[in-house]
């Protein structure tokens, strides 16, 4: 490339292309017209322009026409690869337009002219466009990667508002400064600003080192084995390229407008002008060059090549591109995924075999495990603790504070537990922390009469689970839920101040459950899963689900706080028998509409009630609130008709508390049962929530709005008020 930059700038003096006269310099104070005489696009440039661009433009609207025409191949990051082409075809008509007005009026538009201003303000809108896209990209890789159990909320909505709040802000604060018209190059775009000579080299190492992070980051986050060998090449096959490319594309370009505006500002010889000619030529190969690697972007691939036979074999390709939904990047996710819940579980099954007398063989499936064990400095909260807590704790469970604050040490390697060929399981490489191993244990065998939690998370039942396993099912939280393949058991996701809290209330927390009847849904593990050569770790929760048979049984949901804002799923006018309200989670105004009550027998009203108080009153005491009153109606006359070993008078037998599973009494629900859990409870009372309480009142212009949001004093009264007293 030097030696090429030499040569032509040897011939070019020789043949006296380039001279001192067509150079102008940057501080004199020259008016539009001098402007627009004195900046001249050279014939070869021009030439470029005419003959080039209609080429480069038809190369970014082959790849811009299959996302037009497939729409089910715009979803991420396609869409990001769309715009990026987009971006380009519009570059290329500026360029297209820019030689034609110079040929037809052998002249340079004016720079405040109304052709220049509108040209310029797309070219600046799209050039800020290809850049935006391609630092959004590299976003995106980062993102899906860094986690595949948590949802950030309308990712691509938060992606392309940051592209498009580039694209539009940034030519508005060029058009409001007067920095957009005629450049040096001879095209409308920015005016060159000798304060900026470098701006170019600046931008193109920044975007260097963040696309050179990305291959990284995904070289790091990928594991290196035989299964994901084809992943990791193909990839690094095409990002690799397109990067070197964009990258010396774009320096090409930064060193062609350094050289520039110093000849600009200080150098003033004509020979130097070619610099303007090579990188003229540099932009125009950003749409030829970058297509065309394009073409082999994992996502894009295969529709090109099939659109590609389809106009030129004329095959009716038409139905296979509107059914194809493989996604490269999806498929890397949806394998990290399965991967890490295999480790997961495989984890999690591991710390319970200590619950039970196993088989030695059983045993065996983890001796490649190594297991350490360490006391932290975690403090304990101290301030809902009395004065007898430890010391009943120490007499009546042979507990210590040591007890809460250990942490046990896994370190899984990927070598698996599978001797069952048909059966591919692929651990990764991971260190499981384990929380007060001894605590959890305990609560576990509380519970041990209706769930085995060796049996839950066998690897090889729960396969099935896993390939249906879609991803984050949280609601507005973005949580991940995974249920173990017998109904008994959920998975899910902590934030790291949900694990804080937890950790430190953990002392009353046992204390409560252990020696108190209560409908508090219990935590039976708390997990971190920290990835080998992944900075990033997943908090992980095990609780009993309240379903406990298949969901397909459910017949409603009911999510309960006691408050009445925003509390309303269903719309009026709403058929009750509607069979698509299985699906959904109602809230406080639809119990209210569709139940009124629950229909229980006299026998459990006290007792549930007196649990409710009793549970929303220690909630109150460790300062916890946003709780809820999980409801489950679950046809158990079904369930048993469908299995005949289950006898409506053995269904208490299989729940450690009837209270956990209460009959229906209305005559025409029969079989019905409700199944009751107190939900959601390790959110403290914060900064986040007392804004949210005031925006909401200040928004609907009501001092008085009872939104979910309160202190936990007063959520606990709302919810024995409204809730333990009010449904019973």
């Amino acid at each position: 490339m030097i030696k090429l930059i030499i040569y032509f700038l040897f011939v070019s003096s020789a043949l006296g292309i380039y001279n001192d006269d067509d150079v102008f310099y940057c501080y004199d104070d020259l008016t539009d017209v001098e402007l627009s005489e004195k900046i001249i696009v050279q014939p070869l440039d021009q030439y470029i322009f005419l003959i080039v661009s209609p080429l480069a433009f038809m190369c970014t609207m082959f790849i811009t026409y299959s996302f037009i025409k497939y729409p089910n191949t715009r979803k991420m990051p396609g869409d990001i690869v769309f715009f990026i082409s987009l971006s380009d075809a519009i570059l290329c008509i500026h360029w297209f337009a820019t030689a034609c007005y110079f040929t037809i009026y052998d002249k340079n538009p004016l720079s405040s002219g109304p052709f220049c201003q509108i040209n310029s303000m797309f070219s600046i809108f799209a050039g800020t466009g290809e850049v935006s896209y391609n630092v959004v990209f590299c976003i995106y890789i980062r993102l899906t990667l860094k986690n595949q159990f948590k949802v950030i909320s309308k990712l691509p909505i938060i992606l392309h508002s940051l592209a498009w709040l580039a694209m539009i802000s940034i030519p508005l604060l060029a058009k409001f400064t007067h920095n957009n018209g005629l450049s040096i190059f001879g095209t409308c775009s920015f005016k060159y600003h000798p304060g900026f000579p470098l701006a170019g080299i600046v931008l193109v190492l920044l975007y260097t080192l963040i696309s050179s992070y990305t291959i990284w980051y995904f070289n790091k986050a990928i594991p290196d084995d035989e299964k994901y060998k084809e992943i990791r090449d193909t990839f690094g096959k095409y990002y690799y390229r397109y990067i070197k490319g964009s990258c010396i594309i774009w320096t090409c370009e930064a060193i062609s407008f350094t050289i520039a505006g110093f000849n600009c500002s200080y150098f003033h010889k004509g020979f130097l002008l070619i610099f303007i000619t090579l990188g003229n030529s540099a932009k125009l190969c950003t749409p030829v060059v970058l297509s065309i690697l394009r073409y082999n972007e994992p996502t894009i691939k295969d529709q090109v090549k099939r659109l590609w036979r389809k106009f030129w074999r004329r095959d009716n390709v038409q139905s296979e591109l509107l059914h194809d939904d493989a996604n490269f990047y999806d498929t890397i996710h949806q394998n990290l995924k399965f991967d890490q819940v295999n480790t997961i579980i495989f984890g999690i099954r591991a710390i319970c075999k200590s619950d039970q007398q196993l088989e030695t063989s059983i045993q065996e499936e983890f001796k490649h495990m190594n297991i350490s064990r360490r006391y932290t400095d975690f403090k304990l909260s101290n301030e809902s603790l009395m004065n007898n807590d430890l010391t009943r704790l120490r007499s009546n469970y042979n507990l210590t504070t040591d007890d809460f604050i250990e942490e046990i040490i896994y370190e899984i390697d990927n070598k698996g537990n599978n001797d069952d060929k048909s059966f591919d399981l692929k651990l990764l490489q991971s260190t499981m922390t384990v929380y007060a191993p001894t605590i959890f244990q305990k609560i576990r065998g509380k519970d041990s009469k209706m769930i085995n939690h060796f049996k839950s998370f066998d690897l090889l039942a729960n396969q099935e689970q896993i390939k249906q396993f879609k991803g984050p099912d949280g609601g507005k939280g973005g949580a991940f839920f995974f249920f173990t393949h017998d109904n008994k058991l959920i998975i899910k996701t902590l934030s790291d101040q949900e694990l804080v809290v937890i950790r430190k209330n953990l002392i009353p927390y046992f204390l409560h459950i252990s020696e108190n009847e209560s409908v508090i849904s219990p935590i039976y593990g708390i997990y971190k899963l920290f990835r080998q050569n992944v900075q990033e770790s997943i908090n992980v929760v095990v609780m009993r689900n309240a379903m406990q048979i298949p969901s397909m049984y459910k017949v409603r949901t009911y999510d309960i706080k006691g408050s009445e804002h925003s509390r309303q799923v269903l719309k009026k006018n709403i058929n009750p028998n509607d069979d698509k309200l299985r699906k959904i989670t109602l809230k406080d105004i639809d119990f209210q509409n569709l139940e009124q009550k629950l229909h229980i027998p006299q026998q459990y009203i006290y007792r549930l009630r007196k649990c409710l108080v009793d549970d929303a009153n220690f909630f109150s005491k460790v300062k916890l609130m946003d709780y809820s009153l999980l409801i489950i109606k679950m046809d158990w006359y079904t369930y048993s008709q469908n299995n005949p070993h289950i006898r409506e008078e053995e269904i208490p037998n299989y729940f450690s508390s009837d209270l956990f599973c209460i009959p229906c009494i209305n005559d025409f629900e029969r079989g019905i049962y409700y199944h009751i859990a107190i939900i959601d409870y390790l959110q403290e009372w914060n900064a986040q929530k007392i804004i949210e309480k005031h925006t909401k009142k200040a928004i609907h212009a009501n001092i008085a709005l009872d939104t979910s949001a309160q202190n936990p004093e007063d959520y606990a009264k709302r919810f024995i008020e409204k809730v333990a007293y009010a449904i019973l």
